[in-house]
């Protein structure tokens, strides 16, 4: 096998990269690979496992004939320059080794959209595994020793080190051979033996990679590295094979990080070992690599001297003196006393100089779950000290628990946990449990009940001190498999344009837990169900014409003429696509669906309540956004209660009307952004898109009169209104500017990737003492100076946690120009109490908006004090939210030389009249692209993408409207296409 089989409750596996580099924690695809399916000339055969960068499978060379393994870069990765850099640097790294204990890279293949190492297939057991039953003889350990040093020889004469040495990483053959496998983290050395180079260039400064238990000190710290570092993590896997346990031990991250920094190894315990072999493991173990073994070749040498005379265990033993009795006695007791009272000063020592440190470091950083843990070790040391329990209080939160009946058992799980990393917590009534903020999917059950789901958000950005949960469970066979219980109450949609309904009583309901599926929609086309015209219930109307149910119904036809869905082919779906949601779909059709299946279609009030929006920041991004085509429906896209996919896969159309005659669908679907999760949308009812589906409920009740309404969204007449005088608006302008003190910038990280260098950059704010994150892109491929792009984000920066570039604009750098993107107050790693629903008319708002405009010009503040950067080439990008706030950055901010609107347009909502874009757009004079989507219903073509383009106050030549017959977000190639030649028309082309 090439890697460890799945084992997350593994205690030494959960403390891998923890402390370190939790984004290298990586997770499963959301689909793994068939047996069967070909990538280039490899046939897949069967899966093995996950490692630390991908999943290996079993595969056929069906070229040469011979079984390989490979390993696959996860879907999610793809999108993560960092991690698919590392993924090439594994073959890259390991192909240059040919060595009888290294297992054998045989290519680095790119197919199917698929990234994959080709390489030797080692049938066999992990050392890992091997050692979960105990110590090894010393004989076996010295063998597998000189073998595993042998190959690191090999390897550091090579210039690599491996920087991931550990027992899951050596494969342990039949015959007894080590091999060494996943060099997902090597790197080469630079002349003269270290890594301080190239490490941080891939990693960024002071970042460590490998996994914590294995790691030396200098390598945990982020300082250079050279091949002893290595030597240190073979020390570690030596001393497991001979004791069966690790040498630094601690029940958290921080603790082990502790040890390995401050405290000797563990003792070797009462089996006798060689002395030398045990001053072997110690002379490996040393914080100081200068006192560890010179080179792996002089470690192999030492222990194959080793090797000859194993029995010599026992001989150490034999020259000791003889004590008496009651001396030893007294020794024992006294050293027993002594060891008591160093321990206790060293653990109380811990707790205040190392432990609290950390718990308030993790607290400021909203890394809850890691600061409770600490918290819960340090008071087994110091029970009721002060600051510990102000620490609890700040990183925990109150929470009661109900359930009808009572009795429930309830176990919760971190939302981006394993599925299998469930908590039991206690029993139902719970009061005043508390739990490390965070986001959580709880489970409720009980014998004879079918269990309850929720997603509770209990996380910082909340602002509550105290939840309540409150859950009804129902009895077993009492709700099909297939359907949801979600419970009732008073309730209005969360998501902008919906948000202003008003708030309605709905009574507990069922939701499909799947969106309909292929083979569903299937029976009913089998049924007649496009001739029947009793189910299809709502009157056709087009362009105010009401059209007979015959002429209608001809409009719904496969691609083959055939009644069906518009992605299906002779009255059938594609083969293999059973289990995925119907694609293709009318709302019409949707509608009839639900009548044959003695179902409704959701209202906007029924879908929201299920989907549970809030939680978006955690149920976006697993979600099939990003994919080119539909997945199957299961249970790895968690949605709200137990539903899966309401994100993204495909939009569910709803009940209700809008004010147009269009109907409403919501969710986003594949091919669009993660924020269409939680923004309104509503198209033409006769509409057949690709990723256009749905999902039914079952109502006890009919749904109230308030609920199934028509919804007329917000709407202003711009033709009506005119910006204020210009007197008025040097009033309004003035309110932006700010003292042009000084930036204190400080480069606080640099990761070199393959297409570009990043800097995460830092300077002072504008107001309130407050710092500015920004990241600079820098290309490879072009020369200095730079032209650059600023960039302002949609509005999933509200709700996002850290700033990621490939969803943003990837394509930037990669033309050769630097791309900056500030972290704007309320955004990402800035986030405050702001939401994407807040009233644009507040002050509140307002402030928020001078504090934007402030944070862009303090950005380029930053950018005129480096030489790799034109002043006079500078560019603002907005997508989404930074179109709509693009008017008043850009009339505030003259040293924009042209803008890019991606999806942007007036908004409905009035803001203060020195926050109003209406009274900056014409003030507007840089040469502006406008990209937009036709069926937009959050900015219609008409009645505001259309307007804002005629109110731009740049020369008619110099702005450009492009229009694509999409909706919300234009075509990604188009969009990259009309920006690259906008900027080279008015920037000139790159610098090569």
């Amino acid at each position: 096998m090439n890697s460890p089989p799945d084992n997350p409750d593994d205690p030494r596996l959960s403390e891998t990269r923890a402390a370190t580099t939790p984004s290298d924690n990586a997770p499963p695809p959301s689909v793994f690979l068939k047996p069967g399916t070909a990538l280039d000339h490899f046939e897949i055969v069967e899966r093995l496992g996950s490692g630390g960068f991908g999943v290996v499978y079993r595969a056929r060379d069906t070229r040469l004939g011979r079984t390989v393994a490979i390993k696959v870069l996860p879907e999610d990765f793809l999108r993560d320059d960092e991690r698919r850099e590392r993924f090439r640097l594994e073959a890259t790294a390991a192909s240059a080794l040919n060595h009888a204990h290294i297992c054998t890279i045989h290519d680095f293949v790119e197919a199917e959209g698929c990234h994959f190492i080709v390489m030797e297939l080692v049938e066999g057991r992990t050392l890992h595994d091997i050692l979960a039953d105990g110590p090894l003889p010393v004989s076996k350990a010295l063998d597998l020793g000189t073998q595993i040093a042998s190959a690191l020889a090999e390897a550091h004469g090579a210039g690599i080190l491996h920087r991931d040495i550990k027992g899951a990483n050596i494969v342990v053959t039949a015959k007894g051979q080590a091999k060494i496998l996943d060099f997902g983290i090597a790197k080469r050395m630079e002349p003269g033996g270290d890594t301080t180079r190239d490490a941080r260039s891939l990693t960024g400064t002071g970042m460590a990679l490998g996994t914590l238990t294995y790691m030396s000190p200098e390598q945990l710290l982020g300082k250079p590295i050279d091949a002893r570092s290595d030597l240190f993590s073979l020390g570690v896997v030596l001393y497991e094979m001979v004791t069966g346990r690790l040498p630094f031990a601690g029940s958290t991250p921080v603790a082990v990080t502790d040890a390995l920094l401050h405290e000797p190894p563990r003792d070797f315990g009462d089996r006798p070992l060689p002395p030398r072999l045990k001053a072997a493991i110690v002379k490996l173990l040393e914080k100081n690599r200068d006192k560890r073994y010179s080179s792996a070749e002089e470690l192999r040498e030492d222990l194959e001297s080793m090797k000859e005379r194993p029995e010599g265990a026992q001989a150490g033993g034999r020259g000791l003196r003889r004590f008496s009795i009651a001396a030893a006695a007294a020794a024992l007791v006294a050293l027993a006393f002594a060891g008591w009272l160093w321990h206790r000063a060293s653990r109380t020592r811990w707790v205040q100089s190392t432990a609290i440190p950390e718990i308030s470091r993790l607290v400021a950083a909203e890394d809850y779950q890691r600061a409770a843990s600490l918290i819960r070790e340090a008071r087994t040391v110091q029970p009721g000290d002060a600051t510990l329990e102000k620490l609890w209080i700040q990183s925990t939160l109150e929470v009661s628990i109900a359930s009808t009946p009572e009795g429930a058992d309830v176990a919760i799980r971190p939302f981006r946990g394993s599925s299998r990393g469930w908590t039991p917590v206690g029993r139902t009534p719970m009061k005043k449990l508390r739990v490390p903020r965070d986001f959580y999917l709880w489970r409720v059950e009980k014998a004879g009940f079918l269990p309850a789901f929720e997603i509770e958000p209990t996380w910082s950005i909340v602002h509550k001190l105290r939840y309540d949960i409150v859950c009804r469970l129902d009895r077993a066979r009492s709700v099909p498999d297939d359907m949801i219980h979600v419970p009732g109450g008073a309730f209005r949609p969360a998501i902008p344009g919906l948000d202003s309904l008003p708030q309605v009583p709905i009574d507990d309901f069922l939701i499909d837990r799947h969106e309909v599926t292929n083979e569903d929609f299937k029976k009913f086309v089998d049924a007649g169900g496009y001739q029947r015209s009793e189910l299809w219930r709502e009157p056709f109307s087009r362009d105010g014409r009401t059209i007979p149910f015959a002429e209608a119904a001809a409009a719904f036809r496969d691609g083959t003429g055939r009644p069906g869905p518009a992605t299906w082919e002779l009255g059938g779906f594609p083969k293999g696509l059973d289990k995925h949601p119907v694609a293709g779909v009318s709302w019409y059709e949707s509608a009839a669906y639900a009548a044959f299946a003695g179902k409704t279609l959701p209202t906007v009030y029924h879908w929201n309540k299920a989907a549970q929006t809030q939680a978006s920041l955690l149920i976006s991004p697993a979600s099939n956004f990003h994919g080119a085509e539909t997945q199957p429906v299961g249970d790895d896209r968690i949605s709200g209660f137990g539903t899966t996919d309401m994100a993204g896969n495909v939009k569910e159309w709803c009940s209700n009307e809008s004010s147009d005659g269009k109907r409403f669908l919501l969710g986003g679907g594949f091919g669009e952004p993660t924020y269409m999760f939680i923004d309104q949308d509503a198209q033409s009812p006769w509409d057949r898109r690709p990723n256009y589906g749905f999902r039914c409920v079952r109502l006890a009740s009919p749904a109230p009169p308030a609920a199934t309404a028509r919804i007329t969204a917000a709407y202003r007449d711009f033709s009506k209104e005119k910006p204020v005088s210009d007197d008025l608006f040097r009033a309004y302008r003035g309110n932006y500017v700010y003292d042009k003190s000084a930036l204190n910038a400080r480069v606080e990280e640099t990761l070199t990737l393959a297409e570009w260098r990043q800097e995460k950059v830092t300077f002072d704010a504008a107001y309130g003492g407050e710092r500015v994150i920004a990241y600079l892109f820098l290309p490879k491929n072009a020369a200095p100076p730079y032209q650059t792009i600023v960039l302002f984000p949609g509005s999933g920066a509200i709700m996002a946690d850290r700033f990621v570039l490939s969803p943003y604009a990837d394509f930037i750098p990669r033309s050769g120009r630097a791309l900056l993107a500030p972290i704007f107050k309320s955004t990402f790693e800035r986030r405050d109490a702001l939401k994407d629903d807040n009233p644009s008319e507040t002050t509140f708002y307002r402030d928020h908006m001078v504090a934007w405009s402030r944070d862009l010009g303090r950005s380029i503040d930053y950018l005129e004090t480096r030489s790799d950067i034109r002043r006079d080439a500078l560019a603002y990008m907005g997508l989404s939210w930074g179109s709509q706030v693009a008017p008043v950055m850009l009339a505030v901010e003259p040293r924009f030389k042209l803008a890019i609107l991606e999806s942007g347009g007036l908004d409905f909502s009035r803001s203060l009249p020195d926050a109003e874009q209406l009274n900056f757009l014409s003030r507007v004079h840089v040469p502006t692209l406008m990209i937009n989507g036709r069926y937009d219903h959050f900015f219609p073509v008409e009645s505001s993408q259309k307007p804002f383009f005629r109110l731009l106050g740049t020369p008619e030549a110099d702005k450009k409207y492009v229009l694509y017959e999409t909706g919300h977000a234009p075509p990604r190639k188009e969009v990259i296409r009309e920006s690259l030649d906008w900027l080279d028309k008015y920037l000139g082309p790159v610098k090569r």
